[in-house]
C-alpha cells in the first residue's frame, strides 16, 4: 500500500509540474543557423516567449522565403506524442536538416503570436498573412517573402475526444504545410501552443500559484459538531472489512494454496505398500502346537 501511494504521489507531482507548459516544435527545409544555434534543452526558468524571440531575431531568419508560425491554443506535449509517426509533422521533423523540439516550456501569459509575426515581418520586409487553415481566400505570391501566421482551433476537449480532434487538426495542418512547401521551397516552420484565454472573472491573478492550495480558512461548517452516528445496517455497511488486499489473499488461499495441499494429501494417502510374509510354505500351526 505504501509503494502504491508513492507511485501515485510521483505521478501527481509530474502532472502538476507540466500543467502550465506548452511545446515548441521548429524545423526548416534548408539548414538554418537560427535553429542550429539553439541548445538541445533549456533550463526550467526559460519560457516559450524567449525561445520564439531567439529564433525570430536570429541573423539568418530573413533568408527564408517563408516563415510559418502555427499557433494552437491549449496545445500540450502529450497531444504531439499521441500522433502517428506517419503524419506530416513527424516526417518533417525527421527529414529536416535543422530541427528543434522543446516539449515542456513554461507558458508565458503575455505571449502574443501576432505581435511576433508583425515584428519579424517588418524586420524582413515580408508580406504578412494571417489566416485559419482551410481558408480559401488566401493568395500566396511566389517569389516574394512571406510571414504566415496560422491560427489553429484551440484544444479544450479531454480524453478520446481530444485525441480525435488533434488528429483532424494535424491532417488539416499537413495539407496547408504541403502547399506552402511547394510554393516556398526554403521555409521555416514554428509550431507552438499558447495559453487558453479565460473570461476576466475567472482569470488568475499574477501571483496566484498554478498548483492547487488547501483551503485552511475556518468556516461555520468546520466549527459545527461532527456527526458521529454510525450508519444503519450490517457490519459491512459500518466498517470496511473487504479491502482489495484481503480479497486477493482470500482468493489466493482458497483457489491456490488449499487445492495444492489437498492434492498433496491425496497423493500421499494413495501410496500402498505390499504385505510381506516370511513364513514358509510348509508351516503347520497344528504341528507347532503339539511340539
Amino acid at each position: 500500500m505504501a509503494a502504491r501511494f508513492l507511485v501515485v504521489a510521483a505521478v501527481a507531482n509530474a502532472v502538476l509540474a507540466y500543467s502550465n507548459t506548452s511545446p515548441i516544435v521548429a524545423w526548416s527545409s534548408l539548414s538554418s543557423f537560427a535553429l542550429d544555434s539553439l541548445p538541445s534543452r533549456f533550463d526550467s526558468d526559460v519560457h516559450s516567449a524567449s525561445i520564439l524571440e531567439s529564433i525570430l531575431n536570429a541573423d539568418d531568419v530573413c533568408n527564408h522565403e517563408a516563415i510559418v508560425i502555427v499557433d494552437q491554443p491549449g496545445l500540450h506535449a502529450s497531444d504531439l506524442r499521441s500522433l502517428s509517426p506517419n503524419t506530416h509533422l513527424a516526417r518533417s521533423l525527421s527529414l529536416s536538416p535543422s530541427a528543434r523540439q522543446y516539449p515542456y516550456l513554461p507558458a508565458h501569459p503575455s505571449l502574443d503570436i501576432t505581435s511576433l509575426a508583425e515584428s519579424v515581418s517588418s524586420k524582413c520586409r515580408s508580406q504578412l498573412l494571417q489566416y485559419v487553415p482551410g481558408q480559401s481566400d488566401v493568395t500566396l505570391k511566389h517569389g516574394s517573402k512571406h510571414v504566415i501566421c496560422m491560427n489553429m482551433p484551440h484544444l479544450a476537449e479531454s480524453g478520446k475526444e481530444r485525441k480525435n480532434a488533434m488528429v483532424k487538426h494535424e491532417t488539416l495542418l499537413g495539407i496547408e504545410l504541403s502547399t506552402l512547401a511547394s510554393t516556398f521551397p526554403d521555409h521555416l516552420v514554428i509550431y507552438t501552443g499558447s495559453p487558453l484565454h479565460s473570461s476576466p472573472s475567472k482569470r488568475q491573478a499574477p501571483n496566484t500559484p498554478d498548483r492547487p492550495v488547501l483551503d485552511l480558512s475556518i468556516s461555520a461548517d468546520t466549527l459545527a459538531p461532527a456527526n458521529t452516528t454510525l450508519p444503519t445496517g450490517g457490519i459491512l455497511k459500518k466498517y470496511q472489512l473487504l479491502t482489495p488486499g484481503l480479497i486477493t489473499s482470500l482468493l489466493v488461499t482458497f483457489f491456490i494454496l488449499i487445492p495444492v495441499v489437498l492434492m498433496g494429501m491425496n497423493a500421499l494417502a494413495s501410496i500402498q505398500t505390499p504385505i510381506r510374509s516370511d513364513m514358509g510354505k510348509t508351516f503347520n500351526a497344528q504341528e507347532r502346537k503339539n511340539q
